[in-house]
């Protein structure tokens, strides 16, 4: 119940009457239903007030990393296939310039690379497996301090900041160190931006 007030996907009038003979029973009177629902309002919304600046807090100290001219690359495989995929991209790790980042989805694997590495996995990959490819993104990595605390829906909380300021991301990966975040190039600078104005609140 906790989970979902903080999350704001309970019913308060259903609660209200769920719990009103346990309120008149601890207040010894008779309880309006109003009065309670506007109490559990109250109650809700301190909790995401809480919930907000733990999120703001876990970001503190972290380190910001902004790449353009990156290009997403997207593999379809279903499980069985990606183990395939994974090894065919590894064969290929002494040949990249740079450091790729991936991902394995449901129902595909996702490479976040340079330029020069994703044209060698499209001559390397395309022929065997159905790949999508998206150009001229940005890609912006949030590393957490060592001794930051770990925050459930942290990533939400990410793309709903970034949306409330004008940018919407392609992609967020979340790994044990890194927020991986993917956008157009052209909003990379401005995603850095207000990132970087949280982290340091």
């Amino acid at each position: 119940m906790l989970s979902s007030l903080k999350l704001k996907i309970v019913n308060y009038h259903a609660l209200a009457s769920k719990i009103s003979s346990e309120v008149e029973e601890l207040t010894g009177r008779k309880a309006k239903m109003a009065t309670i629902v506007v109490a559990i309002k109250r109650f809700s919304d301190g909790l995401e007030e809480k919930r907000l600046e733990e999120m703001s807090a876990s970001l503190k100290d972290s380190k910001l990393e902004l790449a353009g001219g990156m290009v997403d690359v997207s593999v379809e495989g279903k499980a069985t296939q990606q183990h395939q995929i994974l090894q065919d991209f590894l064969k290929l790790k002494d040949r990249f310039s740079g450091t790729p980042y991936v991902f394995q989805l449901p129902n595909s694997v996702k490479i976040i690379a340079e330029e020069e590495d994703a044209k060698l996995l499209e001559e390397v990959l395309w022929g065997n497996y159905e790949t999508s490819v998206i150009r001229d993104v940005a890609k912006v990595t949030i590393r957490s301090s060592p001794s930051a605390k770990k925050v459930p829906g942290i990533s939400s909380f990410i793309t709903e900041l970034l949306f409330r300021n004008g940018v919407s991301i392609l992609d967020a990966f979340l790994t044990n160190e890194d927020i991986v975040l993917v956008m157009p190039e052209e909003l990379g600078p401005k995603t850095y931006q207000v990132l970087s104005e949280e982290i340091s609140k």
